[in-house]
This record gives structure tokens, C-alpha cells and sequence, in this order.
């Protein structure tokens, strides 16, 4: 399909998709009213090019279009350049590696994300562009939904960058503030302190992390500061403000002026209080006058990034500080002594209007109430609105309020993130149930927390149905006994992960869910649960022991003329003793006759002497005595060659038998002899094969075909080292042992030879995948690897090898007696 087709498809999926999810056009995480977000389209087909930008202005974004790669490198190397950008791979003069490689090098780079769109499939070429330095990478043609879920992605990076920026301009200004500023944990204890606070308390930032604000408390002052603390968790207390002393680390007392505002979780608990301290122990000792304390409280409130003002009962703004005027655009002339509500709190946040009487903070002031809320919509002086979050805190003079303070913060910012994550929680929603492997999640327990779609089709069960119960028994038919005891193994399992093969039944029939079991950590870093993840494997099963039969079929149809020429042999006497004996049968046949006709004579009672005469020619010209002991022996060897070829036949089949899903116990001495018999012509004139067996070993649970084909890859393996001493084995032969023995709940195997020994350079790589030392044409490299597996992986056990090269090398295998060996 050329571009332009690949365009008209694009754009086709996209309306579709559109029309279906009734797609409004809208992206989460842009301001539609500060302006979309910018993405740099560059592609040299102007109909992708076209179709693209309709794409991401339809999602929310603003496209800036180039369909040269230079134009393009220019403007994302501009300082105000677009954030994100989505580049052809192939651009007529500067290709989109080339842009991402010079953007990444670049010094002043802002750290552009940058999306490539190729046509190619290689896995190199893929390297190539992340390597180049590209964020992400997508192939055409695409599709749109997985554009705009990459773009996303993108975008919220950006945020999160943004965010983390915002974050260290926090800690500086912290660190820099002219006040004593500190964030206490919820027992009182110093969880960070600025500069001003340990020169204010003579101590160094460890001194004050290392205890608690009690310990630095006046005596007569901690009792208040203990009631405050207990009125915070209680909820009465929603921000503090008193004046208090401190005990100095030169042993002096301290007066400070402690504003104390609480930091809720989730819960509606305090996290945290941030703490400001003013040095007021001058003030206090010098009673200066009423106007150097009101500016030394001016200056506490234009030393904080809070937005802070002061109100009285009539709703008139008594004071404010510099970040309460910058954040509403007013200068100190335009709020003193005007009405707030008629400013600030005029409308709600469904835009309808809003009564004086019906303004929280005067309706909490005229009962002497602190508030606290985060739901109101607040006006700058230029007209425009934010969402504002702010604390209410009366002030009481002889017992009655006369006023309040308001600290009001702009959480303009805040909302929108809790409104991208909304969205990415949705989005991921999607994205977990557009999986098709099963993903399913469970507690600590083992209770399900999370079944999507694929779960849902493959077992047929919904979310709905299985949410919250037990994974042994939400309604899934387990074929495993004992799934229940399985699970709990998971989760105390210490390991990371496993990959495991549960059976199951669905419709009247088995099938097989490949899975990986992974043990997740929740956010408490106190428990864990499960993350499964799968498929239904039955289909490649059943071809899995299809593959396997073949490959024991190839493996019979390499022996094929060596088994043929095993039959030949005794099948040869066989012919030749029949031959032998049908040759002698008419001597036979001939005195036979004549002694039939002297029997009966001598019963008639006289025996003619032509009779006699006949006899003793017959006997004369069959040899009797050379019959008599040729023909015995000619018999017996045909009997013997007669089973010979059975046992060669029986060998193959018994080899060449398919098996069954599930193991059987076998008699491992008999399936070894049987593969020796199988493979004789492969050995019998390079060696002699010696085994060595335990005559009580008990039978073994084992896949028979794939034991068989483990036992014949290491017979076979052996001969041809031995081949490589002894050559053809006309001078002296090599010698293959193999041993059979229990061990302490395992079965042992061991096949020694006497071949050339592997180097010590390639035994490492010895299990590798399509690793042969032998020429082209003489080995695929698969056996030993296809050994390792079936032993490993299929049997639980063990297979390892001593070597010494001139000498030559041991395979040593371990096979479970039990399940329960496996296991331990």
C-alpha cells in the first residue's frame, strides 16, 4: 500500500472510531481556554501530513506542519518551540533520526518528546531511532487510537517534568525564606527546617531533625501547644496562630510568633503542619510600639508563598500581603476596606450568583467558626476566575470575633492534574482491558482485584462475578489439584516471578493457560499480591507435541538405514537357514519315504531287500549325520534372528510412541535399553556399551517419548566423540557406561565416555540453542538445548556434565521419584 492509501485508511479508521465512541474532540490535560498544546507534524506526503493534522487538532492539540526536516529542526530548536513532535523517519533533506540525534546533542535542548513514524519492521532499524534519541516509535500504518494514547503520553511527561521544576522552586524558596519555616510531622517532630529556624534556635538543621518541637518548648508554653496539637487530629483546628517561647540552645528563652497550618491526606487527616516561626523576642522585651509589631506581622505574611488576608465582620478587607495582591492583580488601595465577597466570591462554581449571607466565611464568621474549603471559585482583578482553596481563621478580641484571616491558595493547577489523572486512570482502564493477554490481579489473600477482558472471554466469567473472591474458587474450573495450597505457594513464594501451565476445563473440554506469576509490592511496602499474566496456550501445545513427534520421527528417520541394516543381518541367516533346510528337504523327504515303506513290511513280516537296499542309499545320499547336526543348529539361529528383528521393532515402537499430555511412571532402565537398541548402529562400531543399573529402582514419573529422545541425543552425542579418537573403529573401540542409581528421593543417570572431551572454552554455551561444534550438515545444535528443556522445564530436574578434554565427559541427569522432590 502506497502513503497516500495508507492516509486514506488512516482517516477512514479515525471517523469510524469517531462516530462509534461518540469522540468529542476533547484531550485530557489541555486548557481549552489558555490553548492547546503544540505538536510539530513533519512528513513529505502532504496527504499524511493533512491527515495528521486533522488527527491531533481533533484530540485537542494545535499542529505546526513542515514537510522538510531542516524546517522542522529549526523550529523545535527554538526556544518556544512545540514540546512535542511526531517525525517521518524518511524526510527529503534531514531524516527524523538526523533531527532527533542534532536536538539531543544540542546544549540548550528542552527536551522535546518526539514520536517517529516508520514504515520499517527490522528490530535494528527500531534501535536505531531510540537510540538516535526518539522518546517512542510507531509503525505504519498505525492506528489512530495508538497515536493519540502515545501523544498523551507524551504530553502528561511534559506535565510530570513541569511539576518536578515547580517542586524544586518550592524547596529553594523554602530554604531562602526570611522566616523560621519548618514542616512538622503529626507527633511534633522536626521534619525539615529552613536556614532562618536554626539560626532562630541556635541549632544546626541535623540538632533539630534529630528531636521534636516539645523538647524546644517553654515549659509553661507546652501545654497549649499540646492541646492545639490534639485539636488538629480532633478536626477543631484547622489553622494556629499564637504566640509562644522557645528554648534557645545557649540556654536563653525565645519569643516566636507560631503560624501552624495543617497538610490533610487522603483521609481528611493531617499529613504534616508547616510551621512558621517570626522571631518577636525583641518586640516582647522592648514593648515596642503597636505599629513595628503590626509591621513585623506584615512582614511574617509577605514572607509566605500563601495568599493571606484579613477580613472584618462586615466583610471588608482590613489587610493583605504581597502574595494575596500578586495573586489577585490588586493593589494594596484597591482591597483595603472594599467588600471580598462583592471581589472575590460572586459567583459559585456553577456560575450561578452568590448572596453576601451565603458566603462561607462570613457565614462561619458570624459564629466564630474556622472553615476550610477547596470548592469555590475566586476573581482576579482583570475578570478572570481560578479555583481557589483557602482557611478561614476568626480573631476574637474580648471573646467575640471582630475578624478573620484567609489564606487562599490558587489550586488552578492542582485540579487540572487530579483531572489528567481522572483521565489517566480511565485511559489505563482502556488501555489494561484492550490487552488480549489475560491480566489478573489479587490481594494479599489471593482475592481478585483486577479481571479484564481477555480473563473475562477466556474463562468465560465477567469481572462482576468474580471481583473479591478467592482465585481457587471464583468460578474458574481448575484441573490442578490442590490450587488452593498453589496459591498460598505464590505468595509466600520469595521469588519474582514464576512461569507455570495450568490446566483447566471450559465448554466439556481441557485446555492449558500459559502463565507468569509475578509478586507485586503495594504502596505500604508491607504486603504483596499477584500479578498474573497469560494466555490460552492449548492450540500451541497441541502443536508443541506435534513438533515433538516429528522431531522423534526425524531422530527414527536419521537411524532409519543403521536399523535397517540392525534387520538385515538376522534377516539374512534367517533366509539362508530356510534356504539350508528347504534344500535338504527332499533327502529328507526321500528317506523318509523309504523308511515309511520298510515300516510297513516289517509289519506284514518281511522286509524285502530292495526295500533295505533303498533305505541305505537314501541315508548314504542325504549325509544324515551333516543333516542331523546342521539342520538344529540352522533353527536355532533363525529363531534367534526372529527376535532379534521383534526386539528392534518393538524398540521402535516404543520409542517412536507419541505419549500423553500428562507423565506416566516408566521404567527408566527399560526405555534406556530400548534407545540403545534403537541406536545401535550408531555406536557398534565406534564402542561397546556397558550399563550399569539399579535393579530396585522404582518407576519414574517422566514424559516417555521425551525421556526417550533425551537418552538417544546423549547416546548418539557420545558415539560421535568417541568417533572423533577412534575413527572408524577398526583399531580399538571406545566405550560408553551408563548408569542408572537412586539418591535421597531422586533418580540418577549418568552416560560416560570415552571420546575426545569438550573444550573448556565452549562448555559454558554447551545448552545454548542452535550451539554445535559439529560440521555443517552433521547437527542442528538443538539437541542438548532440547534436552535441557524437556529435563529442566518439563520434569523439574537437573542435567549438568564433567568434562576432561582427551579423556572424556559424564552427562549426569536428575530426575524426580515424586512431585514433592521437584518442588523441595
Amino acid at each position: 500500500m502506497d502513503e497516500a492509501g495508507q492516509a486514506q485508511q488512516i482517516d477512514a479508521r479515525t471517523y469510524e472510531w469517531a462516530e462509534d465512541a461518540g469522540h468529542n474532540g476533547s484531550r485530557p490535560g489541555v486548557d481549552r481556554e489558555n490553548g492547546s498544546a503544540k505538536v510539530l507534524l513533519a512528513d513529505d506526503d502532504p496527504v499524511i501530513l493533512e491527515s495528521l493534522e486533522g488527527l491531533v487538532r481533533q484530540w485537542g492539540y494545535e499542529p505546526v506542519s513542515f514537510r522538510g526536516g531542516r524546517q522542522a529542526l529549526e523550529c523545535l530548536s527554538a526556544p518556544e518551540g512545540p514540546g512535542l513532535a511526531v517525525l517521518d523517519w524518511m524526510l527529503p533533506d534531514i531524516y527524523g533520526t538526523e533531527i532527533c540525534r542534532r536536538l539531543r546533542a544540542s546544549p540548550n535542548s528542552r527536551g522535546v518528546y518526539i514520536i517517529l513514524l516508520t514504515g520499517r519492521d527490522e528490530s535494528a532499524d527500531i534501535v536505531e531511532g531510540l537510540g538516535a534519541g526518539a522518546d517512542d516509535y510507531l509503525r505504519k500504518p498505525y492506528n489512530p487510537l495508538e497515536l493519540r494514547a502515545r501523544l498523551d503520553a507524551g504530553s502528561r511527561k511534559m506535565v510530570e517534568r513541569a511539576l518536578r521544576d515547580s517542586e524544586l522552586r518550592f524547596q529553594s524558596a523554602f530554604e531562602h525564606a526570611g522566616v523560621a519555616m519548618a514542616l512538622v510531622g503529626p507527633t511534633g517532630k522536626w521534619l525539615q527546617v529552613n536556614s532562618a529556624l536554626c539560626n532562630f534556635l541556635g541549632y544546626s538543621s541535623r540538632e533539630l531533625l534529630a528531636t521534636d518541637f516539645q523538647a524546644l518548648t517553654h515549659a509553661d508554653d507546652l501545654s497549649p501547644s499540646l492541646t492545639s496539637l490534639q485539636q488538629f487530629h480532633d478536626g477543631t483546628l484547622k489553622i494556629h496562630q499564637t504566640e509562644k517561647r522557645y528554648r534557645h540552645k545557649q540556654g536563653k528563652t525565645v519569643w516566636g510568633l507560631l503560624t501552624v497550618s495543617p497538610v490533610f491526606n487522603a483521609e481528611g487527616k493531617p499529613a504534616y503542619f508547616v510551621a512558621q516561626i517570626q522571631d518577636i523576642t525583641e518586640q516582647k522585651r522592648a514593648l515596642q510600639a503597636l505599629h513595628q509589631r503590626e509591621a513585623q506581622l506584615q512582614l511574617v505574611l509577605d514572607s509566605t508563598e500563601e495568599a493571606i488576608l484579613g477580613m472584618d465582620l462586615k466583610g471588608n478587607c482590613t489587610f493583605s500581603n504581597r502574595a494575596c495582591l500578586k495573586l489577585l492583580g490588586y493593589q494594596t488601595s484597591d482591597l483595603l476596606g472594599k467588600n471580598l465577597h462583592q471581589l472575590l466570591h460572586h459567583t459559585a462554581v456553577d456560575g450561578s450568583p452568590v448572596r453576601a449571607e451565603q458566603c462561607l466565611i462570613q457565614r462561619a464568621l458570624s459564629r466564630g467558626e474556622c472553615i476550610h474549603t477547596d470548592q469555590e471559585i475566586a476573581w482576579k482583578a482583570d475578570g478572570t476566575s481560578f479555583y481557589s482553596e483557602y482557611w478561614s481563621h476568626p480573631i476574637w478580641e474580648d471573646g467575640k470575633p471582630v475578624g478573620c484571616v484567609v489564606a487562599l491558595v490558587d489550586i488552578t493547577n492542582r485540579k487540572l492534574t487530579e483531572d489528567a489523572l481522572r483521565a489517566a486512570h480511565a485511559e489505563s482502564e482502556l488501555f489494561i482491558n484492550s490487552v488480549p493477554s489475560i491480566l489478573i490481579g489479587t490481594d494479599a489473600t489471593g482475592h481478585i482485584t483486577r479481571w479484564n477482558v481477555a480473563a473475562a472471554n477466556t474463562f468465560a466469567l465477567p469481572a462482576a462475578e468474580v471481583r473479591h473472591k478467592p482465585l481457587h474458587e471464583c468460578g474458574i474450573r481448575w484441573a490442578l489439584p490442590g490450587m488452593e495450597t498453589e496459591i498460598t505457594a505464590w505468595l509466600r513464594a520469595e521469588e519474582g516471578n514464576r512461569r507455570v501451565d495450568l490446566p483447566f476445563e471450559k465448554d466439556g473440554a481441557r485446555r492449558f493457560l500459559g502463565a507468569t506469576v509475578n509478586r507485586v509490592t503495594f504502596a505500604d511496602d508491607k504486603s504483596a499480591g499477584l500479578l498474573i499474566t497469560g494466555t490460552d496456550i492449548t492450540d500451541r501445545r497441541h502443536l508443541e507435541v506435534q513438533l515433538r513427534q516429528a522431531q522423534k520421527l526425524e531422530a527414527i528417520g536419521q537411524l532409519a538405514a543403521g536399523i535397517a541394516h540392525e534387520i538385515n543381518t538376522p534377516t539374512q541367516y534367517v533366509g539362508d537357514n530356510t534356504t539350508f533346510i528347504k534344500d535338504s528337504w527332499p533327502a529328507i523327504s526321500d528317506l523318509a519315504r523309504a523308511a515309511q515303506r520298510l515300516d510297513r513290511e516289517s509289519r506284514d513280516g518281511t522286509i524285502s531287500p530292495e526295500s533295505s537296499e533303498l533305505l541305505r542309499r537314501c541315508i548314504e545320499g542325504a549325509d544324515l549325520e551333516y543333516l542331523l547336526d546342521e539342520i538344529p543348529k540352522a533353527i536355532q539361529q533363525s529363531l534367534e534372528g526372529v527376535q532379534r528383528v521383534a526386539k528392534i521393532v518393538h524398540a521402535m515402537k516404543e520409542f517412536s510412541h507419541p505419549g500423553s499430555e500428562e507423565k506416566s511412571e516408566i521404567d527408566i532402565n527399560r526405555a534406556i535399553e530400548t534407545t540403545i537398541t534403537v541406536a545401535r548402529n550408531e555406536w557398534k562400531y565406534v564402542c561397546e556399551v556397558e550399563t550399569h543399573f539399579e535393579t530396585g529402582l522404582p518407576f519414574i514419573p517422566c514424559h516417555a517419548g521425551e525421556f526417550n529422545q533425551v537418552i538417544l541425543n546423549l547416546l548418539i552425542n557420545a558415539a560421535h566423540a568417541i568417533r572423533q579418537v577412534v575413527g572408524d573403529g577398526s583399531g580399538k573401540k571406545g566405550k560408553i557406561e551408563i548408569t542408572t542409581r537412586q539418591e535421597q528421593g531422586w533418580a540418577e543417570i549418568a552416560i560416560h565416555d570415552t571420546g575426545a572431551g569438550i573444550p573448556e572454552e565452549i562448555q559454558s554455551r554447551i545448552f545454548e540453542p542452535f550451539f554445535t561444534t559439529k560440521p555443517v550438515g552433521q547437527g542442528t545444535g538443538q539437541g542438548l538445548a532440547l534436552a535441557h528443556t524437556i529435563v529442566v522445564r518439563k520434569h523439574g530436574g537437573r542435567i549438568w556434565f564433567e568434562s576432561v578434554v582427551g579423556k572424556g565427559t559424564t552427562f549426569f541427569i536428575r530426575l524426580p521419584i515424586s512431585p514433592l522432590t521437584a518442588e523441595t
